[in-house]
């Protein structure tokens, strides 16, 4: 399980895409120890800590008592660690930190090329971010392997979206999740200039496999293991407060990032734990498909059944945005097309990425936040 603690609302930027509501209000560390005592007491074999905001690195102090608290138990539970940044606030100290704990992912919140950075992620001031965050990328690359580039994709950087992977790429990012901003307000002339993008994402993704370079971008691997592996597809995949919980700055349990705040979606709390009936009846109440979704050739392998994707659209957790259909046919079309041709060109790297369970296993480890 992995355990999305939200340290703070508090952000030092203010991102012009954020759809979080920014405030003062962080959570307690009596909170927190309540949390990993009832995770210790569940006699989990493994639990993930993901450290997130608002920016995380503004309550570095939570973090070092959250993990000394954790130490000092000497439970049975293996605890590994994860944070969401923004990269503003990083520094030697906390890099060296990050390495001497078992810190398995940083999600780095980039989105690229100087220009594009600083279109949407500014400070309060309207100031770019751009110097900063790639100053401080650079440090951490160099000495974590697992750091995630977090980009958002969004109506005024789509157009740049390759070239930003690229610089991305030559500054040291291999693995990559791009956010799709589907609260924006895409038109249907828009699809031409993604599924443009995409493609030569794709392209990119293709030569570094073809080449024995290793690359990791979510969006295309999730949809490749739709069609490889059995039993694997997106709506199995992702069920509510199964894999992960988020913990809201009041201790309250949410099954995901969308609805925390919404108390009709709680489903614990810091003190009690997990309250598993209110999870099954979210589950229950989510993943209803309509009878065109029902009879689409693609079905198993879209997102159509994701519940926060679809309150975030429609406020209705079974209700289905037209914008998320399209965008899943592209990817897929996408991704089978450059599947394929990896496998007719017989491409280690990607039998091994796709089709070696060891390696399979290896990497759900390391991904597991």
């Amino acid at each position: 399980m992995n355990y999305i603690i939200h340290l703070t609302k508090n952000c030092n930027l203010r991102c012009k895409y954020c759809y979080q509501n920014k405030g003062k209000e962080e959570i307690s560390i009596e909170n927190i120890k309540k949390l990993v005592d009832n995770i210790i007491k569940g006699k989990s074999q493994e639990a993930v800590i993901t450290f997130y905001g608002g920016e995380p690195l503004l309550r570095k102090d939570l973090i070092y008592d959250t993990i000394d608290y954790i130490n000092l138990k000497k439970g049975k539970t293996k605890f590994y660690y994860g944070m969401t940044t923004n990269g503003t606030l990083l520094d030697d100290q906390f890099i060296k930190y990050i390495e001497k704990n078992n810190f398995l992912n940083i999600a780095y919140s980039f989105d690229g090329l100087k220009d594009v950075q600083n279109l949407n992620r500014v400070t309060q001031n309207n100031e770019g971010t751009f110097d900063i965050v790639e100053k401080n990328a650079k440090k951490l690359l160099k000495s974590h392997k697992n750091v995630v580039a977090m980009i958002v994709v969004t109506k005024n950087n789509i157009s740049k979206l390759k070239e930003s992977i690229e610089y991305l790429i030559e500054i040291g990012f291999k693995k990559f999740n791009l956010l799709f901003d589907y609260t924006q307000n895409w038109q249907d002339e828009d699809l031409k200039i993604i599924k443009k993008q995409y493609s030569k994402i794709a392209e990119i993704y293709y030569n570094k496999i073809l080449k024995e370079e290793d690359i990791d971008i979510f969006v295309f691997d999730e949809k490749i293991n739709t069609h490889i592996k059995e039993g694997y597809n997106c709506n199995k995949d992702c069920k509510l407060g199964i894999k992960s919980i988020n913990v809201d700055v009041d201790g309250n349990f949410y099954p995901c990032m969308q609805f925390v705040g919404d108390k009709k979606y709680l489903i614990g709390n810091c003190k009690e734990g997990i309250d598993f009936e209110a999870r099954n009846k979210l589950i229950n109440q989510a993943g209803k498909e309509s009878e065109i979704c029902k009879k689409c050739l693609i079905n198993k392998r879209c997102k159509h059944t994701c519940a926060c994707k679809n309150y975030l659209l429609t406020k209705d957790i079974n209700g289905l945005s037209p914008l998320v259909c399209e965008l899943e046919r592209i990817i897929i079309e996408i991704s089978d097309k450059m599947a394929e041709n990896l496998y007719k060109q017989n491409s280690k790297l990607f039998i091994q990425k796709f089709y070696n369970k060891n390696y399979d296993i290896y990497r759900q480890i390391l991904n597991n936040i």
